[in-house]
């Protein structure tokens, strides 16, 4: 079984830090690329079952319901999804109503998630965002009302730094089951690369990831930047973070299938004329697999058990990377308990490293 991954590239106002394939559009997505849409799920040659689905963007919430319909259709004639399966929606405070919430459970979505960011005006004003704090707080209201499994979306390294603590108290007020904390970064092509001399030390870095940490002490911090109550883990990320199979669909969605990493085409016409046409595929090696697989493990708090490493592998993790994983338990970044390879809270932190040792 894989996961099953939608992009969906349009949105209302372009957040200047965002890096993801995405494009301005006012009002509902354009008939031509849900035609697009279809026709590359209804093309698609790979694995029939699927364990979940996830609509991400862009702004997957700028869909009406008509538009979901046809894909819905479209997904569940060519997948066999799980009775079980998570199916997960992306959706900005602005989008959400009563009817909108209504409308998605209706069409069989089961899991939420709320692109908050901040509940601090100055703040969103910073990172460009469309809504405000009285709107961030009416959408989780909402949202929780009606969805018992959702979550929310929290950046901090943002101004006023300040903001970040009221941000924290605001979201354990809400109590989601599930929280994401992302720390804002300059890419290179987004507008705020211009900007780059802007960004909070490192101390002050690690300061607001530490206090997110300590503020949501009642749930698991189960993924560098992820926390959930006991049961609420995104089930859709597990299967990228456990390097598991995935198939994505849309502009610049990336596929994970039978040793094959791919991107479809970015270019909106180009993805229109040739619905899943490939901008690049890899045929990754058996080491570059066993790497991935490690380094992406060792992401999550759960680690990574020595005993399923030979189970999939047919080979032992010291015998593979047995000299790095030392020095990283010397470091701090790692423990290992009981079988099991495991990050600690600074192996969370520096997480990067980890991975530039393993690749050392």
């Amino acid at each position: 079984m894989i996961g099953v991954y939608l992009h969906i590239p349009f949105c209302r106002l372009l957040c200047p830090y965002c890096d993801f394939v995405k494009r301005p559009y006012k009002g509902a997505a354009p008939d031509r690329f849900v035609d697009a849409l279809v026709t590359e799920i209804e093309r698609f040659e790979g694995p029939r079952e699927a364990c979940s689905v996830f609509f991400g963007g862009g702004t997957p919430s700028v869909l009406t319901r008509e538009e979901l319909e046809r894909i819905f259709s479209a997904l569940r004639q060519r997948f066999t999804v799980a009775p079980d399966a998570e199916i997960g929606f992306e959706a900005n405070p602005d989008d959400i109503t009563p009817e909108a919430l209504a409308a998605w459970r209706e069409l069989g979505i089961n899991r939420l998630s709320v692109g908050v960011q901040s509940f601090d005006d100055g703040a969103l004003t910073y990172l460009g965002r469309a809504h405000g704090a009285k709107a961030a707080h009416q959408a989780c209201e909402w949202t929780a009302e009606a969805f018992s499994n959702w979550g929310m979306d929290l950046i901090f390294g943002a101004y006023p730094v300040e903001s970040w603590g009221r941000t924290l108290a605001a979201c354990r007020a809400h109590a989601p089951p599930h929280i994401s904390t992302y720390g804002l970064s300059y890419e290179p092509k987004p507008p705020f690369a211009k900007r780059a001399r802007e960004a909070v030390d490192d101390d002050v870095y690690i300061a607001q990831y530490e206090a997110a940490h300590t503020a949501f002490e009642n749930h698991l911090h189960y993924e560098v930047s992820n926390f959930a109550l006991p049961g609420y883990e995104s089930q859709h990320n597990l299967l990228y973070w456990r390097n598991a199979e995935y198939a994505g669909f849309g502009p610049g969605a990336y596929s994970f299938l039978d040793g094959i990493r791919s991107r479809n085409l970015s270019r909106f016409r180009d993805y229109e004329r040739d619905p899943g046409g490939k901008s690049e595929a890899l045929k990754l090696t058996p080491s570059e697999i066993r790497v991935e697989t490690v380094i992406q493990h060792l992401r999550l708090r759960e680690g990574l058990e020595k005993r399923v490493y030979v189970e999939r592998f047919g080979r032992s993790l010291e015998a593979d990377y047995g000299e790095a994983i030392r020095g990283l338990v010397q470091r701090g970044l790692l423990e290992d308990e009981d079988g099991c390879m495991r990050p600690t809270l600074k192996g969370f932190e520096q997480n990067s490293e980890i991975g530039l040792a393993l690749l050392g």
